[in-house]
């Protein structure tokens, strides 16, 4: 940490160092987070704030950009309608605001709500929901394979997920992943033979490893997706949880509670299910969808177009961005390659990324200080 007090103290003159380190500024800058470099020149930024970063990418590039101006849209990755969320991050800002005067900063809300609290407090904000900027070409339907679950739930096995509220459902398929900051992995296999014992005729999909378990990714679910006929979203509170676009993308009818974060956003009356968060309505409203039985290329296809509409206000936000700056470049063939590619929601070291952006935006500060610290 102390390298980096120095770095920063040379870049901004000497300013309230403690100020700054209790605001905007990364606990860790070899930490990980969601970033990527939509425009070079402008140069503006994609970010998720993130554990240990206030501003996402902003909490670290912040310093070695600061000479130059820089915009970063900064998506959330927890609901801002809890108490106190928006002022907090509206806070954070005018802490980097006031230390970084050439950068802006819009932020993105996954409700309308979220983007109304941001513009309470004086910023720039638009209502993009995130889970429109993932790949809908690695989960889709497959109809060549035969349901065998009536449910599916995708979430880490953190008690704030409620699987418990899945435990009256008979044929229900479990997907997880080992995340160290949440439990050792002692804790976390405990908290395995846990709800393995409320739900002993659940399958847990995700093989139990002496670090954790074993991780799948995106074919692999997609098949599991594929088996199962409804999918679950169970916590009242989080982010705009993307396994629950992978569901629609898949073709699957959804089963929620009722919750605070934007994952309904992309709901469809005709294929996904609001119900009270007690395990006798979760099992009652999969039964329900399960008689019902939508399309999955129906589900996959109402969801695209609700989709596509916000994928082009996020081509035409960033579009405007670059025209104000007095750029030239055109975003929409960046969008489709970053989407595709899987780039722009993707989690990542943070000091990668501030070595790639030190090596393609010119004339910014050597970022070796910053990225090396301990």
């Amino acid at each position: 940490m102390r390298k980096l007090t120095s770095f920063i103290r040379q870049l901004v003159g000497g300013k309230d160092l403690q100020r700054l380190a209790l605001s905007w500024i990364a606990t860790n800058p070899n930490g990980s987070s969601w970033a990527e470099l939509l425009s070079i020149s402008p140069t503006i930024i994609h970010t998720f704030p993130s554990p240990g970063f206030p501003l996402g990418a902003a909490s670290t590039l912040g310093p070695i950009l600061r000479r130059r101006p820089a915009h970063f849209v900064v998506m959330q990755s927890w609901t801002l309608e809890q108490w106190g969320q928006s002022e907090r991050l509206a806070g954070i800002a005018a802490s980097y605001l006031r230390d970084h005067p050439k950068h802006q900063l819009t932020f993105l809300g996954n409700t309308e709500r979220e983007t109304e609290l941001m513009r309470r407090q004086g910023y720039a904000a638009v209502t993009i929901n995130h889970n429109c900027l993932l790949d809908e070409a690695i989960f889709r339907p497959m109809p060549e394979i035969e349901p065998i679950y009536d449910a599916v739930y995708n979430a880490r096995l953190s008690p704030w997920k409620r699987h418990e509220l899945a435990r009256e459902i008979d044929k229900l398929a479990l997907i997880y992943f080992y995340h160290g900051g949440d439990l050792s992995p002692a804790q976390f296999h405990a908290e395995h033979a846990r709800l393995a014992a409320v739900m002993p005729n659940a399958r847990f999909v995700n093989e139990l490893t002496p670090d954790g378990c074993r991780l799948i990714l995106g074919e692999q679910i997609n098949r599991i997706l594929a088996q199962s006929r409804v999918g679950l979203c169970l916590s009242e509170a989080e982010g705009a949880m993307r396994a629950s676009i992978e569901y629609l993308f898949a073709g699957l009818s959804v089963v929620s509670t009722p919750s605070l974060g934007g994952r309904d956003y992309f709901f469809d009356d005709e294929f996904c299910t609001i119900c009270e968060p007690d395990p006798r309505s979760v099992r009652e409203a999969v039964r329900a969808l399960v008689a019902r039985n939508v399309p999955r290329d129906y589900v996959r296809a109402r969801t695209l177009a609700r989709v596509d509409l916000q994928r082009r206000r996020y081509i035409d936000l960033v579009q405007e961005l670059i025209d104000q700056a007095g750029g030239n470049m055109r975003f929409e063939e960046r969008f489709w390659q970053l989407t595709r590619g899987e780039t722009i929601m993707r989690w990542g070291s943070m000091r990668k990324f501030s070595e790639t952006v030190s090596r393609l935006v010119p004339g910014v500060e050597d970022c070796s200080s910053l990225a090396g610290t301990k």
